[in-house]
Formats: structure tokens, C-alpha cells, sequence
């Protein structure tokens, strides 16, 4: 199927949009109702027709859609907004996503470096933290895109923001809301290959046999019965379908001076591999607002998780359950006549190392928040907020004695390692808000002092020769092996103003300067200024503009300038010293980075153009942006920095260039349907980036990433660097490569590779699109998302056809080889070298997924009866992840999650590993609302 067609051809049906969360409507065709629909934008509440930035919105009942909890919230924001690409990282239950915001892009040692910030009711947050959050506490999300918008936050903000508003309290009735569900998951079935059973592994063999390839003869039919004997499904030993189930509790009421909302929850997902417990987390919030007078108001936040997961190693060598199931013949046994684990052609036992190599993680996170604000007369507000989380980790990782993995790592009586790490982060803010309308003029500013601090600790020790293979407390074991620890602490303080103007509703202006200063950066450039500047134009309330079915056409235009330092690890501005020790003694020396006094702020300037178009009364909500980020000094670790005076070399972090991204993004809704008792909405996103490297590092033209992607000046950050393949020679069967001068040879040397322009990891396009339906009491909904234009280098399908890997497994594809003259579209003629690396294996990324479908039936209270005391009954089943259309060998979102690291830099996507992979979800469950 031609995914980009097929991309193409949905987006031209249901092109771009997403209904916003605070909008509600009377179910009539003839008369609609809107209500005022607020949105946080930054650190202000605004009316929607009042915003002038580039902002998209998702509401809380959206999320609880995409119904499997343990996902986490990142990957349920999949396709949902323009601007905001996220790749499911894996099907491990808890695993987050990658995300980000219109193509930021940093290529650094640092995990997360191109993420947005997440600021959760005003407490900044890592990824993490934000993805452990249940959706059922959360009352909206909304996407910070352009400088307008993004640049209150300074130097935090040049990847987008993530603001996320829980669930408070409201004045009236307690309303007390349960929500269950029960299903399971599992590995849907490999896309575009399939693997050789027994029958087929012996004749391939054979077949290697017969062309000088594999040493060992042809199978004598008794050896090849024996085999078959043997056979069996190494999936089916490893793998198995996950258990899945969510409880939920919460009470949201209040009175005439105060409201309040709690909430209880559990929730677990066992995971795919056997005896393996994934995921558990249980979840408490709580929240309470008190009016103490006319002009006093007090607030109150607590909230408590616990997550505990159990793993196996997922990296790209034998440890991985996932390459074992992919490289191991099916005619090796699990155990050997005796009992003992069979070594198997890996020299590792998947079966041993479930049972007896498993790390254990246990988080618990505390957060906290008071509030107070004071009315000194109406229109001037003076607030002050203590924010903080408290992150406690510990992690256990068990090698048990008299295990064979034991042996293997040499460490036969077994190995216990355990890590505690402590994070603390604290937010104390201090604001002035003033708004003051006169006549259609309405002025409004904020002035605000904020001071955070982050510090981390950890500490962590091995010791061997355990008591027992089941006693795994670290103090059990009688040899200490290492120990070792580190603290780090980050100090930001700001200083922010902001100003709006609105006359009538039709002329919009704003502006805001935010001033930060960072422990991380360099002595003599520790602080920075922020700024923007944005206006908007409602021509739907000019006088002249008379065409009644625009509801508004308001037209933005936003400049600005934002920082980032997220890739830039604490004292790496200092040159620091490392310890340990040496037989009995301690010892201290540099260590392998150089710190660079003149580091400065990765800064990003930005521009926006957009419309907000609303019609036919509010049927058809249409917004378009066209945006160019000019993001410039991006941070980088640069190997073999010379230190002063000579002598030693080391790598050091630098401002390493310039990149240029432009961008066009849309999103509609279309309201086809709206009645009593009928509605049908279809809504749509899609976003389409263009990058360039303008300029690097001193005279410097091209910048190794990690040996396969490069950032180069004129190309997209991350283009691949291979050697071409020029297919096979139909006469002989020989791999054919283009040289450097555009020739063609059946020699490969790796110093004919070349940059493929146009072929980096960054989509060009992505997006998702979805409907919803609604029949008295029966809903439906249903969410897809895609992408387009980005490539990966597929190892893992270039290592499954490869025919020089006839020890293991492979998949069918490797049959299809070049066997006589003529032969085409096949693989070369066989020989001891295998497949080469070369750009043949890299693939594009595009896709099409169906996300997700619900159905569900509300029985409502002229169903239930007065007597019982019971509001609604939703009843409802889901699925996730039900289909995958895509010419990739294997899932493209995977893919994109496989991280590389070379010459500290991570670069997702950059080659595709045996990664947990995405699981397909099946779920029952009831709401019940009291």
C-alpha cells in the first residue's frame, strides 16, 4: 500500500482539527448556546477569542478515550494536536513517548533534550513525572507553540510547552465518579515479514550448505527429522498476553466559599513477557479552595503515585527477550536431556534470563502546593505559590547465584545492585495581576518574581556472592564490589512582565520580557532576556464585514525569542574533577569533558502567522499557522577539544551552530451532525516541517552524530551518510555500490558513502484525524494518526535476511536471493561476507495507525429510576493500536524510538533495534457517576 497516498487521500477527506475541551452546546440544530471557553495560555487564563498566540488544546475527557492507562499520557496525545509529533516508544506498560513540538530537534547525551517543558497547575516537571499523571485527573492540556505564547517561560521554553490544568473542585452537590476496566494486550503479528519455521530454517541451510556458505554439510534426513522434532515457538515461551485492569475513585463538590476534589486510583498492566510483573501504579489527589474573604483566597494541592515495574534488558544484543525470539532456530530446545538451560546459538537462555536477571523499580513521587491570593481593590491581584515534588526512587537489579546467566557474566554465586536517587524540585512565585476595562478598551498586565531549584542525589552499591538466589537485600551478600554517588543542584531565578490590550474584541496586542538566570551556564553569560510581541485582527466583528455564517476570522501575528538549556547537564560550564579509588586509597582527576566558562543559552526566534476561521455557528473550526524558527548556538558535545596549554584531550559542550525549521499546520472540525438525539463530528490535525542547517561550529561544514547520521550545513539536522547500493547484477548476482564520482562497482568500501540528501530521521509531515458519533445513548469514537517522510536504517531487517547469519533464525525473506542470470528485486548471491551496510535497509518511516475506537452506551437517570441513587451508567469496550498500515519492515514507531549513542549523542530513529514492541489492547469498562 502507498502510505503516503493514503495519508494524503484521509487528510483530504477529513483535513486537520480538534475540537476544544470548554466548549459545551445545547443539543439543537436551530439554536446553540457557546459558552465563553477559557484557555490557559502560559501563565493566564484568556477567553478564546481573546489569544493572539499559536495555542491547541485537549480536554481531559479526550484522554480518558485512549482508555489504556498504564500507556501514559504522552502517548495518548498522539495525533491529537497540530504542531506536537509523539512516538510511541514501546508497548512496555509506563514506558513515555517521544514528544515534540513543531521539529525541535537537539542532539545531545542528554535523554529528553528535545522535549517541552510540562507545567503541571504551575510546578515544572520532567517527562516522566508528566507521563505518570492518570488522565482521569486531568481537566485540560494545552500546547504552547509559538514565541507569544512560549516565551513567559523563558529559557525553558524553546522546545513548546505543555501546560496541564488537573481537575479542582466546584461548587454544588458532591459528584462522585467510578470508573473500571478490565482487558488485555498482546504482540500483534510482525508487519511485512514473516520468520522461518523449522521445515524452512533446514532447507536454508541446506541451501548454504550446497553454495559453500555454510561449513557444516547438508542435513542427513535423520538429523533434519530430529530437528523437526524439536520444534516449537519461541514467542510462545517467552511471550504471553498482558493482564490488564484500572479502578478509579473521585468526589468533586463544594460549597459557597470553598470546593474541593479528591481522587483514589490503581491500576496495573502485567506486560507481554512471562513472569515479569510491568506495571503497577496507585495513585491519591487532593485539592481544596477556600474563599477566607471578599478579597482573600486560599489553595491547597496534594497529590501521591507510587510506580513499580519489573524489566528484562531491552538493548540490541542477546539480553533482549525480543532478539531472542527473532534470532533463535526453532529446533533449539529450551532445556537441555538433563534439565539444565540449553546456551542456544546466543550463548544466552531467554527463559534464564527471566527468571533470574530482572531489575525491579520502585518510584514514589510527592507533590505539594499552597497558595494565597490577596484583591487590594477590584482589577489589582497580588498572588504568592510554594510548589514542590519530592521524586524518591529505588531500583534493584539481581543477577542470582548458581544461575547460568550468572556463569556467563562470571559471577557464578550472583550479583545485587541497589540504586537510590532522591529529586527534589521547588517553585516559589510571587505575582501581580491587573486588568482594568474601560468603554470597549480592556487592559490587563502581569508582573511576576520566581525563583526554582532542583537537586538530585543518588547512591549506589554492589556486592556478590549472594546467601541465597532468592535473598536479594544488598546486605545479604558478602562481598562488596562498588559503590558509588553524586549530587547535582540547579538554580533558576526570573523576573517576567506581560501586557495585553483588547479594544472591542477586534484588535488584540500583546507583549511580555522575562529575564532568567541559570546555575548551568557559563560565568559571563548566566542571564538572558526573553521577549515577545503578537497581535490579532477579528475582521468577523468589523461593522463592514456583514456575511452571517462567519461566526469570527481572526488573523495572529507573533514574534518573539526563546531559550533552552535542557541539553546541557549540571557543571558541564566548570571544569570538574572525579574521584575513586585505587586499591585502599582515594584518588581524584579530571574528567572526560572540558567545561566551557563561555556557554550560553541555546536561544530560538521565532515567528507565526495564523487564522482562526468559525462558522456556519460554530459548526466548522478551522486554525492555519505558518511559523520559521530560527533556533541558533545549539548545544553539543564536541570529541577531542584540546585543553589549554596542551597535553590532553577531552570532549567538551559547546554552542555547535544554527537551524533554521519552517513549518505549516492546520487543524478543523467539522460538526456534520448536531441534533437532540444525533451528533457526528470529524476532526483533523496535520503539521509539514522543512529544516536546514545554516552553520556549525567554527569553520566547520559537517558534524558525526553517530557515525551514520550527520548534521550538515544546507541539510536537514540528522541526514544519513551511506553508501549508496546500486541493487544486484542481474548476470552474476553481485552487490552492486555507487562510488563517490557516481560510478558503479561491486566493491564495497565503506569510504564511498555518501550524504543522501532529503533522507534524515525527521518526518516531513504528521498528524491524525478521527470522529465522533453520538446516537441517544450509544457514542463512538474512533482516532488515527500518521506520518510521513522521515527514514531509519533497519538493521534489524537487513540482520533477518542477512544469509551469512545462517546459525540463526531468519526471516522467509531470506530465501530470495539471486539464483540465476536475470534474476531481479532480489537479494545478491550468497556469500560469506553477508549484507553490507549500505543505504538498502533504510527505509521510509511513513505510516497510518489506527489509534484507537470506543463504544460505549450511557444509561441515563430516566433509565435508572429515582429510586436508585445513581446518576448514569457508561458502559463501554475499547481498542488500541488495531491497525498498521505501512511498506516498513517491521513498525515504524518503534523505529523512531531506538536510540543510538556515539560521541554523546542520542539520535531516536536513527537505526531500528529489537525493541518491546507496540502491543494491540482490548478493554471493558464502567463509569458509573453518582
Amino acid at each position: 500500500m502507498n502510505v503516503k497516498l493514503c495519508v494524503l487521500s484521509v487528510g483530504a477527506l477529513f483535513f486537520l482539527g480538534q475540537t476544544a475541551f470548554a466548549q459545551t452546546t445545547k443539543k439543537d440544530t436551530a439554536k446553540t448556546k457557546v459558552i465563553d471557553e477559557i484557555v490557559v495560555v502560559g501563565v493566564q487564563k484568556k477567553k478564546k477569542n481573546e489569544i493572539t498566540q499559536a495555542v491547541s488544546v485537549v480536554g481531559g475527557e479526550e484522554l480518558t478515550r485512549m482508555s489504556a492507562s498504564s500507556t501514559g499520557i504522552t502517548n495518548m496525545l498522539q495525533g491529537k494536536m497540530s504542531g506536537l509529533q509523539v512516538s510511541t516508544n514501546s508497548g512496555k506498560p509506563g514506558e513515555p513517548g517521544s514528544i515534540r513540538i513543531r521539529g525541535a530537534v537537539n542532539v545531545s547525551a542528554t535523554i529528553g533534550a528535545s522535549d517541552p517543558l510540562f507545567v503541571v497547575d504551575g510546578i515544572y516537571m520532567t517527562q516522566r513525572q508528566f507521563n505518570s499523571i492518570p488522565a482521569t485527573d486531568i481537566e485540560s492540556v494545552t500546547e504552547l507553540k509559538d514565541a507569544a505564547s512560549t516565551a513567559v517561560y523563558g529559557a525553558r521554553a524553546a522546545n513548546g510547552v505543555i501546560v496541564v490544568t488537573t481537575k479542582r473542585g466546584k461548587s454544588g452537590k458532591p459528584a462522585i465518579t467510578y470508573d473500571t476496566r478490565f482487558g488485555f494486550a498482546y504482540k500483534p503479528k510482525d508487519k511485512n515479514f514473516t520468520m522461518m519455521n523449522t521445515a524452512q530454517k533446514i532447507q536454508f541451510e541446506n541451501e548454504m550448505s550446497g553454495l559453500g556458505v555454510n561449513p557444516n554439510p547438508v542435513y542427513t534426513p535423520a538429523e533434519a527429522a530430529e530437528l523437526m522434532a524439536q520444534d516449537h515457538d519461541w514467542s510462545k515461551d517467552i511471550l504471553r498476553n498482558s493482564t490488564i485492569q484500572y479502578h478509579n475513585l473521585s468526589v468533586r463538590g463544594g460549597g459557597e466559599n470553598n470546593s474541593y476534589y479528591a481522587s483514589l486510583g490503581y491500576d496495573s498492566d502485567s506486560g507481554i513477557l512471562q513472569e515479569l510483573d510491568g506495571f503497577k501504579r496507585y495513585n491519591a489527589r487532593f485539592n481544596f479552595d477556600q474563599k477566607v474573604s471578599d478579597k482573600m483566597k486560599l489553595a491547597f494541592d496534594f497529590g501521591i503515585i507510587n510506580v513499580r515495574t519489573q524489566d528484562q534488558r531491552y538493548s540490541y544484543n542477546a539480553l533482549s527477550p525480543f532478539y531472542s525470539i527473532y534470532t533463535l532456530n526453532s529446533y533449539e530446545p529450551i532445556y537441555n536431556a538433563d534439565g539444565t538451560f540449553n546456551s542456544t546459538t546466543n550463548s544466552i537462555n531467554p527463559v534464564d534470563l527471566r527468571r533470574n536477571e530482572v531489575t525491579t523499580d520502585w518510584r514514589t513521587r510527592i507533590s505539594g502546593q499552597i497558595s494565597g491570593s490577596y484583591e487590594f481593590f477590584k482589577g489589582l491581584t497580588f498572588k504568592s505559590t510554594f510548589g514542590n515534588i519530592y521524586d524518591l526512587r529505588k531500583n534493584k537489579y539481581v543477577v542470582k547465584k548458581g544461575s547460568d546467566i550468572a556463569k556467563v557474566y562470571g559471577t557464578p554465586d550472583g550479583s545485587i545492585r541497589d540504586t537510590r536517587s532522591d529529586f527534589w524540585t521547588y517553585v516559589f512565585n510571587n505575582r501581580f495581576d491587573f486588568t482594568k476595562s474601560f468603554g470597549q478598551h480592556k487592559v490587563s498586565a502581569v508582573a511576576a518574581f520566581e525563583y526554582s531549584q532542583e537537586q538530585f542525589g543518588s547512591l549506589s552499591g554492589t556486592k556478590r556472592v549472594m546467601l541465597g538466589p532468592d535473598v536479594t537485600d544488598v546486605g545479604s551478600a558478602s562481598t562488596p564490589f562498588a559503590i558509588t554517588g553524586n549530587t547535582t543542584t540547579t538554580r533558576y531565578v526570573s523576573l517576567l512582565g506581560v501586557v495585553d490590550y483588547n479594544y472591542a474584541g477586534k484588535y488584540l496586542l500583546s507583549g511580555s520580557i522575562r529575564r532568567d538566570g541559570n546555575s548551568r551556564l557559563g560565568q559571563d553569560n548566566k542571564y538572558g532576556n526573553f521577549w515577545s510581541a503578537s497581535a490579532a485582527w477579528n475582521l468577523a466583528k468589523e461593522s463592514f464585514f456583514d456575511v452571517p455564517f462567519f461566526n469570527d476570522i481572526k488573523f495572529r501575528y507573533s514574534i518573539g525569542t526563546t531559550g533552552n538549556i535542557s541539553a546541557l547537564a549540571d557543571y558541564q560550564n566548570l571544569i570538574t574533577v572525579v574521584s575513586g579509588d585505587y586499591g585502599t586509597d582515594p584518588t581524584a582527576g579530571p574528567s572526560n569533558s572540558y567545561g566551557q566558562p563561555n556557554l550560553k543559552w541555546e536561544s530560538k526566534k521565532s515567528q507565526n502567522l495564523g487564522v482562526d476561521v468559525v462558522m456556519w455557528n460554530n459548526r466548522i473550526k478551522l486554525t492555519a499557522e505558518v511559523f520559521k524558527d530560527d533556533r541558533k548556538d545549539f548545544l553539543y558535545a564536541i570529541p577531542n577539544t584540546a585543553i589549554e596549554g596542551g597535553g590532553y584531550l577531552f570532549s567538551s559542550v559547546t554552542n555547535a551552530g544554527n537551524i533554521e525549521i519552517k513549518g505549516l499546520e492546520s487543524e478543523l472540525s467539522i460538526d456534520i451532525i448536531r441534533s437532540k438525539d444525533i451528533d457526528w463530528s470529524v476532526r483533523g490535525n496535520i503539521s509539514m516541517l522543512k529544516y536546514n542547517v545554516k552553520s556549525l561550529y567554527g569553520n566547520a561544514t559537517q558534524l558525526s552524530l553517530d557515525g551514520t547520521t550527520f548534521m550538515r550545513v544546507g541539510d536537514e539536522p540528522t541526514v544519513f551518510k551511506m553508501v549508496k547500493s546500486a541493487g544486484v547484477d542481474p548476470t552474476n548476482g553481485d552487490a552492486l555500490y555507487y562510488k563517490l564520482d557516481g560510478s558503479v562497482t561491486n566493491v564495497y568500501s565503506s569510504g564511498d558513502a555518501q550524504f543522501l540528501s532529503g533522507k534524515s530521521t525527521l518526518p516531513s509531515a504528521y498528524g491524525g484525524f478521527g470522529t465522533t458519533f453520538r446516537y441517544k445513548g450509544f457514542d463512538l469514537n474512533a482516532d488515527f494518526s500518521f506520518q510521513t517522510g522521515g527514514y531509519s536504517y533497519n538493521i534489524m531487517g537487513q540482520n533477518l535476511s542477512d544469509f551469512s547469519a545462517y546459525n540463526q533464525n531468519l526471516s522467509t525473506d531470506a530465501f530470495n536471493y539471486w539464483k540465476k542470470p536475470g534474476d531481479t528485486n532480489v537479494l545478491p548471491k550468497p556469500n560469506v561476507n553477508g549484507l553490507q551496510s549500505s543505504d538498502a535497509f533504510l527505509q521510509k518511516t511513513d505510516f497510518v495507525r489506527l489509534r484507537s475506537v470506543e463504544i460505549g452506551y450511557t444509561f441515563d437517570k430516566k433509565f435508572l429510576g429515582e429510586s436508585l441513587p445513581v446518576n448514569s451508567i457508561r458502559v463501554y469496550g475499547s481498542g488500541q493500536n488495531l491497525a498498521l498500515w505501512t511498506n516498513y519492515t517491521g513498525d515504524p514507531e518503534v523505529a523512531l524510538a531506538s536510540e543510538t549513542q556515539a560521541n554523546g549523542a542520542f539520535i531516536p530513529g536513527s537505526i531500528s533495534l529489537y525493541n518491546y514492541p507496540n502491543t494491540r489492547t482490548f478493554l471493558m469498562g464502567v463509569q458509573v457517576n453518582f
